[in-house]
């Protein structure tokens, strides 16, 4: 298929927004009877998952301190679980263990997961969560514990293949999906809606325009005129970058996966540890002595996690990854961390530093200046989906998009609008080390 000169729906990248996007909307334009699937066209300048969606650990859960961010999750939950085939979805739920500055928060979480029907279990006490944790890992051995939120819905997706059922599911639904144009340029109308969308391989006249490209999006968001300082949220009264990037330290240890297990014998959930434990290396070197956090879970053929992102700045690049490449190679550093405070938590981990993998691993993320999304039109005729790297889990975005561009409205969108900066309406933050909770 060559480029079209004219499309109704033109929808920039094929991750799990952009193809989330185009699979719910084309079936809502049938139903409404205001189009089919043809009317949409996806492209993409390198592959289907070639950015953060393909690399992503896959992590699904709904512990988020702010109530806007459990209420979306939900509903991307919801999502997921309607075709666990298609999207590759691990249900096994996802299990919190964090020090004392996470306890009041996970207390809230909880209770906010109860008035909304969410299933999960709180203990707190440092006694209480020791033995709750080792109900169901046997050697599990951390310290200092003071709280676990164990939900027994989420897990994790295997990332590629999720990204590859969302594409598969929107070819059925009639969605044309179009690799190799790489967008370059727009051209405006004079009421600051796009006309023209420029790409390397020709222009493209457009109805509506979806912009779904995860850690690129301060590129399009130079191209499209916007501005790039906002109130800072932390800072009132002054200006701060909008977007910067954080390199996302992720690997994996080359072992066997089926070492890590319940004492049920069981698949385990995901684990999420937060902590300020001192960390040392096997052979008894101070590794870190700062807050930390880690998760990890099951893979196919390794056990694989990742520890609190690096931020290497607002302008790291323009193209964030270099060469498309997906990948930000982590290092030494990292394993030392990772694979300390995996002995930390269970003995069964001691040992394995030696097995750390030398793949690239990792990734680039774009985050904003609340470290929250934006979701909103940005343009007339553009909205744009910049999830400011809570991406992978949200693929009920773009079933919400589609709600909105066939006329409806969205409640579970609406606090990720672009204005709150400008109203300083920004979302709380939590003491999680990760920015992202």
């Amino acid at each position: 298929m060559g480029l079209p000169k004219k499309v109704k729906y033109l929808i920039i990248g094929a991750g799990v927004h952009g193809l989330s996007t185009a699979y719910h909307l084309a079936k809502y334009l049938k139903e409404k009877g205001q189009g089919t699937g043809q009317d949409i066209l996806v492209i993409e300048k390198s592959s289907i998952a070639a950015g953060a969606s393909g690399v992503a650990c896959g992590n699904v859960r709904c512990n988020y301190y702010q109530e806007p961010m459990t209420r979306l999750m939900m509903h991307c939950m919801d999502i997921w679980e309607s075709d666990p085939d298609y999207y590759a979805y691990n249900s096994v739920g996802y299990l919190t263990a964090s020090f004392a500055p996470m306890a009041e928060g996970l207390a809230t979480i909880h209770e906010r997961h109860k008035q909304l029907g969410y299933p999960s279990t709180f203990v707190q006490g440092e006694q209480a969560v020791k033995k709750y944790m080792q109900g169901v890992f046997h050697d599990w051995q951390a310290e200092k514990l003071e709280a676990v939120l164990h939900e027994h819905r989420g897990g994790h997706a295997w990332s590629k293949q999720a990204i590859h059922g969302l594409a598969i599911k929107a070819e059925k639904e009639d969605a044309r999906l179009l690799v190799g144009p790489a967008v370059t340029g727009f051209q405006f109308n004079s009421d600051g809606s796009v006309k023209m969308v420029e790409t390397d391989m020709g222009a493209i006249e457009v109805g509506q325009v979806v912009v779904a490209v995860g850690p690129w999006i301060k590129q399009m968001w130079r191209m499209l005129e916007l501005p790039n300082q906002v109130l800072d949220p932390r800072n009132p009264g002054q200006m701060t970058e909008l977007w910067r990037f954080l390199a996302l330290q992720e690997g994996e240890i080359e072992i066997n996966p089926y070492i890590h297990i319940t004492n049920d014998g069981a698949r385990p959930p995901l684990i999420h540890v937060d902590s300020d434990v001192p960390l040392y290396s096997e052979d008894g070197h101070l590794v870190w002595d700062q807050p930390w956090g880690i998760y990890f879970k099951r893979d196919k053929h390794a056990v694989q996690g990742g520890a609190v992102p690096v931020d290497v700045g607002s302008e790291a690049a323009i193209d964030p990854y270099g060469s498309r490449s997906p990948y930000y190679c982590v290092g030494d550093d990292f394993y030392d961390l990772w694979v300390a405070s995996l002995a930390h938590c269970m003995k069964r981990y001691e040992g394995t530093r030696k097995y750390a993998s030398a793949k690239p691993s990792g990734g680039v993320g774009a985050f904003s200046a609340d470290n929250f999304p934006v979701f909103d039109f940005m343009c007339p005729n553009v909205y744009v989906i910049a999830d400011s790297n809570h991406g992978f889990k949200m693929i009920g975005v773009g079933e919400q998009v589609a709600r909105i561009l066939t006329g409806e409205t969205s409640e579970l969108l609406a606090p990720f609008s672009f204005n709150r900066f400008a109203e300083q309406k920004s979302l709380p933050k939590s003491n999680a080390p990760f920015p992202w909770m």
